[in-house]
Formats: C-alpha cells, sequence, structure tokens
C-alpha cells in the first residue's frame, strides 16, 4: 500500500496511463520476436525464390523442346537443341532446306542464344550428341525420336527434363 491508501499496482499503472511510450525492456522483447521471425522466414524464402527460378527455366526449355519437336514434324526437316554447358546456353536450330546436315538458328521463336538464369546451372544430360563443346539434341521426322534427360539445378534443388520421344516432363527433386 502506499500512504495515498492505494495499492501500489493501480498506481503504477494510474502513472503509466499518463505517461506514453514503452519501456526499453518492451522494446528488447519485441526485438528479440521479430528477430526469431526472420530466422525462420528468411531461409524458406531463398530455398523457395531457387525453387521459382529452376522452375521457370525448366518450364521454359521444356516449351522450346516442345516447340522444335512439332516444328520438325510441321516442317518435315530435321530440328535441335543445341547446349553450351559451358556459358550455360542453349540454341534451337532448323536444317537449311538446302542440306539436312547444316543448321541455322530458327528465326522469331527462340532464334538468339538463351541463357539460363546466373543462379540456375545445366549441371548433367544423358543421350545427347557431341559438337564441339556443345551436346545436341537431334529430332528428325525421318527417324525414330531420341530418349535423353537435361538435369538443371539451382542451390539445392535440381530438376530433370525427360524427353521420351515427343513427350517432354518435368521431374523435381532437391539434393
Amino acid at each position: 500500500m502506499t500512504p495515498c491508501g492505494a495499492p501500489r499496482a493501480v498506481l503504477w499503472a494510474l502513472i503509466r496511463m499518463l505517461r506514453p511510450g514503452f519501456t526499453l525492456f518492451e522494446l528488447v522483447i519485441v526485438l528479440a520476436i521479430i528477430a526469431a521471425m526472420v530466422a525462420v522466414v528468411v531461409p524458406h524464402a531463398t530455398r523457395s525464390n531457387d525453387s521459382l527460378k529452376i522452375k521457370q527455366e525448366c518450364l521454359s526449355m521444356a516449351e522450346a523442346i516442345r516447340y522444335i519437336t512439332d516444328l520438325a514434324v510441321e516442317s518435315k526437316r530435321p530440328t535441335r537443341i543445341l547446349i553450351d554447358p559451358q556459358n550455360n546456353t542453349y540454341i534451337l536450330q532448323i536444317s537449311t532446306e538446302i542440306s539436312r546436315s547444316d543448321y541455322k538458328p530458327l528465326e522469331g521463336f527462340g532464334g538468339d542464344v538463351r541463357s539460363l538464369g546466373e543462379s540456375v546451372r545445366i549441371t548433367d544430360f544423358d543421350g545427347f550428341d557431341m559438337e564441339g563443346n556443345s551436346q545436341y539434341l537431334l529430332f528428325d521426322p525421318a527417324y525414330p525420336w531420341p530418349n535423353a534427360s537435361i538435369s538443371i539445378s539451382s542451390g539445392d534443388q535440381i530438376n530433370t527434363i525427360k524427353i521420351t520421344g515427343r513427350q517432354v516432363q518435368i521431374e523435381e527433386s532437391e539434393i
């Protein structure tokens, strides 16, 4: 009890209501709670960002492969995807009308060299043929379609594009 007869807690509550603001102790507690929340959320957000990047690159490459397989059937000319793993790039090509063994970049859709994102890498491929430092996958309507795979990674995420004939599928996994 205080000299005026009021309980000490009530008097303290009245003083607190008259004095706006927070104590240093209250601010430290709030900052500790915020720091704990950030420590939990940031690693998850970073992993999600890698996952989105690799998914977008895989979808883009799978779409390009579907496009050149359809183009090979429609034009009755061989097409191919040429992959340069050292530069982390790929290009879509179609045979010239003069020779089925000479290739030129496609006009319009994907004629330019396509680069994968900075944190996304081509890590493995299977079923491809060599040409210099590059690997290529040929789609020739006169021959059976190839079976191949391309693995692309980012952070602890790895996705594989599987090509079975004209079917193109993406499989996701973690390292």
